[in-house]
């Protein structure tokens, strides 16, 4: 049976301050909620988000509810960076000290520059194999939950090892279905080519999205808001009916009813060990604008499952 949802709240990045060989960081595009991070101590580097010349931390400087406002009254345009090398240097100073070893766990790097930060201060640390910098080729809960299962992982004593093994499982099985009201705010920051976005405007339908090795492309249409969510639904339930464990997240911006109705829909067809609804950080609202829906879902093994239940 599913776990409760559970749904992100705006708020400073959590500390990790537990002990232990391990210490997890991600950056905030992976969705991880402020209650996560407090009770896995998971440690988030948050994107800068731009506007108007100004600079705000994501989660931190900015409410999300604010950018989508925005966004849809005064049809402002956000752009977003990656945290800097001297971010990661911080943060990875501070963990060092009481871990012998860091998972740092990222949004895909055809999507951001932010392992290439992270490179670049593991460099400058000389940290060398002290720290382990894995690119999710996913994003926002696509990366957030491989952050939660390494956690979990490692809270339970797993092996570096075992914990990398995890990882690369979830990279490889994870599956991103979505849909947006428009692709407009993704062709301007780059993430979809013009012409997809072109085509969608000119046929007046809703383009159905996914990630593939890293990179947002299209899977499908749909011709009304109704039929792309309906659309999105079938597919997860078509795809993983037959596996015998599965975690999912719906992640959203300004859906939750919609979202929760959805995560209801795939309770009973699907054996889901962990699930999540979530809203999307403004790093990825930014660039989706107000009106993604997303299921984001993962086949799991004996050994993976055994960390939900």
């Amino acid at each position: 049976m599913a776990k409760k949802a559970e749904k992100r709240t705006a708020g400073e990045p959590a500390v990790n301050t537990g002990s232990g060989n391990f210490a997890i960081v991600t950056d905030s595009a992976s969705d991880i909620t402020r209650e996560i991070a407090l009770k896995y101590n998971i440690s988030i580097v948050p994107i800068y988000i731009h506007l108007d010349g100004k600079e705000f931390r994501d989660g931190i400087d900015i409410d999300s509810n604010r950018i989508y406002e925005l966004q849809q009254k005064e049809k402002a345009i956000f752009s977003t960076s990656a945290p800097s090398p001297h971010d990661f240097i911080e943060v990875y100073k501070r963990l060092l000290k009481k871990h012998k070893k860091i998972f740092s766990i990222h949004i895909s790097s055809n999507l951001s520059a932010v392992i290439k930060s992270a490179l670049i201060a593991r460099d400058l640390l000389d940290a060398g194999e002290r720290i382990e910098i894995f690119d999710s080729l996913s994003g926002t809960m696509g990366t957030g939950l491989m952050v939660i299962a390494a956690a979990r992982a490692a809270g339970k004593g797993y092996s570096f090892q075992k914990i990398l093994r995890i990882l690369s499982f979830l990279r490889e099985n994870i599956r991103l279905y979505g849909t947006i009201d428009t692709l407009k705010y993704l062709r301007r920051s780059g993430r979809v080519p013009a012409i997809t976005s072109f085509i969608s405007r000119l046929l007046l339908i809703k383009l159905l999205l996914g990630i593939n090795n890293g990179v947002v492309g299209m899977i499908g249409i749909s011709f009304t808001r109704y039929g792309s969510l309906l659309e999105i639904t079938r597919r997860v339930i078509r795809d993983f009916r037959k596996e015998r464990w599965v975690m999912v997240s719906v992640i959203h911006t300004l859906g939750f009813g919609q979202s929760r109705e959805i995560l209801k829909k795939l309770q009973v067809p699907l054996n889901i060990v962990y699930s999540t609804v979530t809203k999307c950080t403004p790093a990825v609202g930014a660039h989706t604008g107000p009106g993604l829906i997303g299921i984001i879902v993962s086949k799991l093994d004996r050994e993976i499952a055994d960390l939900f239940v």
